[in-house]
């Protein structure tokens, strides 16, 4: 489903899809695509493009295949990206302990730290995909786990 409006400064893309591999790269291309034709910034629809695909990709590695909602909008001068699945509360406590590190350290220390702590882990599971949307996307992210779901926020200056 594809729901977009527009209220004074405000725009929005809602997507909701099964989460499948299939879908991660068409969904980035078509929010970073909409990013820069709605704001007029090619650097920001690059930005938004990194942060719905890695947000999209740790969803459906560690969602449980049944929803998948993607939000893009525009409040005063923040860009606002929300991903939102449903997964198990065990999933989502790990999360949560995630994110209690990464907000430990400033995002170029966290992500350097991550980069640093890939090289110990699987090709599967790098590690990298918040440090680095913290960084290269230069957004605050913010985690809510409702019972059985998962809701990540990346909001950062347009």
């Amino acid at each position: 489903m594809l729901e977009t409006r527009e209220s004074g400064r405000d725009r929005l893309v809602q997507l909701r899809f099964k989460p499948l591999w299939l879908y991660v790269d068409a969904v980035r291309e078509f929010c970073g695509f909409f990013a820069r034709a709605t704001f007029e910034d090619d650097g920001l629809g690059q930005r938004v493009g990194l942060i719905v695909h890695e947000l999209i990709e740790n969803a459906v590695r560690y969602g449980d295949e049944e929803e998948l909602e993607v939000r893009l909008e525009r409040l005063e001068n923040d860009v606002v990206i929300r991903v939102i699945n449903t997964t198990s509360d065990d999933r989502a406590a790990a999360l949560r302990k995630v994110f209690e590190d990464l907000a430990k350290h400033p995002p170029a220390d966290a992500y350097a730290r991550a980069l640093e702590h890939a090289a110990s882990l699987p090709a599967s599971q790098s590690g990298l995909g918040l440090p680095r949307i913290r960084y290269e996307g230069r957004v605050e992210l913010e985690l809510d786990t409702p019972p059985g779901k998962v809701a990540i926020t990346a909001r950062g200056i347009a």
